[in-house]
Parts: structure tokens; C-alpha cells; sequence
């Protein structure tokens, strides 16, 4: 595949009078075309910094990072054009109404005349702000400055998608709006790349995740591949006919490859595997004649995986 993001041996250090501190410290990594990719860390782990570096705000003190294969230093405007931008706190003219922000972008972006306000209502009907555009930005709750944001972050039509903390502020219903929203532009071949401290918003949309700590990566793959390579361990309940299963048939099942420990409970068995067997387990007990009535698959959550890689119980 593609990459439209990649960063090598990215760092950030602030330098003051007396000390330096490394916010990013030596990250490689890339983002493929299409995905979903999710940036994770605890509080002052270098999630912004580094997103800053990657939208071309802010200089690397070393390493690269290109966008779209442009390098953000050297060829800045081309890859800031293949970016939207969604900040964590999104800024507005409260005295400018939604159609007009959206339409002083789209000239920014050298969009021809006649197209920025049929482009900017297009983006204000996907966004459900229609009905707004014509009040000023200083009248709309959160949920819809966050919107509009949206609005402006795709008024250029940009392969990547970059959001730091798009649901800070949303209440449950703004936060499955925009969850929507996103995925449509994903489905649309848009590039998605999400910094969030919603861990379950992260687990649902990310095919990977970079999980960061002190300015390095402490892992980076699927939430399933994490869990196997940190020796996370998915549980199994299996409920059976009371009756159904001998010492013979629980030998068997603790042999099966991959099962790390088994239990007889009075409904069933547990099952404790590094990877989830289910299916070679319901076809060893039919196979002897056990009536299997529920398998119940725990995976080990995405949350679990961070605690244990970061080692820190604050919220990313």
C-alpha cells in the first residue's frame, strides 16, 4: 500500500535557559492510504507536538516527515495542501457566519470564485449546518463550531484527515455525529488519522494504533496484534451441559495449541488462550459429544494494552 504519512526518527526539543526537554523523541512511523490510524498517549506524551510537526506548524529539531511524499519543510505547501486539519480547540471569528469562514477558505486554497459557495454549501449539508450558515459563529454550541470545523478541514478536498481530540466537548449524541461524519469520509478514500482520548471511539474506527509515552513509541499495530506481542491473553467462557465433559475431553482441550490454562467451572469450562481458539475449541467438544449451549469471547481491550504499555493509569 501507499503511505501518505511518513515520519523518520522525528524529534522535538524545547530548549530553555537552564534544560532542554524532548516532547518527540526519535518516532518512525507510517500511515497508509485509506486507514484509520490512531494516535494514542497519556497526558504530555507528545501527541500534539508531533502533530504539529506533521501539518507543517512546527519544525522538527531532527528527523523528517513528508505528507503525500512532499517533505514538510522542504516542499511545505504541497503537503499542507494534502492535509484538514481539525485542532482540539477549533478557532473562529464569532462575527463571521459559517458560509462566509468557509468560503474565505476556500479562496486561501485558490478555489475558482464560482465554485467556493457551491462548494461551501455542499460541505455545510454534510456537516448539517445548512440551516445555520447564515448566523454569525458566535451563536453556535461547541458541537457545531466542531462541525464547521470539519466543514473547513475538507473544503480543499484533502487526502488525510488529521483530528487531535475531535470529541473533547461533545456531549454523547454530538460525539456519534461526528463519529459518522468521519467514517463517511473515510468510506470516501480520505485518510484518517486520530489522536483521542476516547479509547473505545479508538478501538471501534482504528484499523492500527501508535501508542506514544515520553515522546517514543511504545507500540504500533492492530489492537489484536498488540495484544499478542505483549503476551496479552484472551478468555474464553464456554457453557456446556453440566454433564457433557470427562477429564479425557478437558486433557484434550488444554493441548490444543495456543491454550495456556483451562477450568471447569459448574457450568462449563474457562478457557485461557493467547489468542482467540473458540473455534478449535466448539469443534474438539462437538467432536466428543459435548453439547456446547454459549461461547463468550473476552479479547483483552484496547485499554488494557495501553495501561500495560504505558504503565500509566491516566487517560491518554
Amino acid at each position: 500500500m501507499v503511505s501518505v504519512i511518513e515520519a523518520e526518527n522525528l524529534t522535538k526539543v524545547f530548549k530553555s535557559f537552564r534544560k532542554s526537554f524532548t516532547a518527540v523523541d526519535r518516532i518512525s512511523f507510517r500511515v497508509e492510504e485509506g486507514e484509520v490510524f490512531g494516535f494514542l498517549g497519556p497526558n504530555a506524551a507528545g501527541k500534539t507536538t508531533a502533530i504539529r510537526m506533521i501539518s507543517g506548524i512546527s519544525r522538527p529539531t531532527s528527523g523528517r516527515v513528508s505528507v503525500c511524499g512532499y517533505d514538510t519543510i522542504l516542499n511545505g505547501v504541497k503537503a499542507r495542501e494534502c492535509i484538514g486539519l481539525i485542532p482540539e480547540t477549533p478557532g473562529f471569528y464569532d462575527e463571521m457566519k459559517s458560509l462566509d469562514v468557509l468560503c474565505f477558505y476556500a479562496e486561501f486554497y485558490d478555489i475558482q470564485k464560482e465554485e467556493r459557495k457551491r462548494k461551501a454549501r455542499e460541505l455545510l449539508e454534510t456537516t448539517g449546518l445548512t440551516d445555520f450558515m447564515n448566523m454569525r459563529i458566535k451563536t453556535y454550541s461547541h458541537g457545531m463550531k466542531k462541525r464547521l470545523a470539519l466543514a473547513s478541514a475538507l473544503i480543499n478536498d484533502p487526502k488525510i484527515l488529521i483530528l487531535d481530540e475531535p470529541s473533547t466537548g461533545l456531549d454523547p449524541k454530538g460525539i456519534s455525529l461526528f463519529r459518522k461524519m468521519v467514517k463517511e469520509m473515510n468510506q470516501k478514500g480520505v485518510t484518517v488519522f486520530l489522536s483521542s482520548h476516547i479509547l473505545s471511539e479508538v478501538e471501534q474506527m482504528c484499523d492500527r494504533v501508535c501508542i506514544l509515552n515520553k515522546g517514543k513509541i511504545m507500540g504500533l499495530d492492530s489492537v489484536e496484534n498488540l495484544s499478542r506481542k505483549i503476551g496479552m491473553k484472551t478468555r474464553m467462557n464456554i457453557f456446556i451441559d453440566a454433564e457433557g465433559i470427562t477429564d479425557t475431553v478437558l486433557d484434550s482441550v488444554k493441548k490444543l495449541s495456543d491454550v495456556l490454562n483451562v477450568e471447569k467451572t459448574g457450568t462449563g469450562i474457562n478457557v485461557v488462550c493467547s489468542r482467540n481458539v473458540s473455534s478449535a475449541v466448539n469443534e474438539l467438544l462437538v467432536r466428543n459429544g459435548v453439547k456446547v449451549k454459549s461461547i463468550k469471547t473476552t479479547e483483552p481491550s484496547l485499554e488494557e494494552i495501553f495501561l500495560k504499555l504505558t504503565g500509566d493509569k491516566n487517560e491518554p
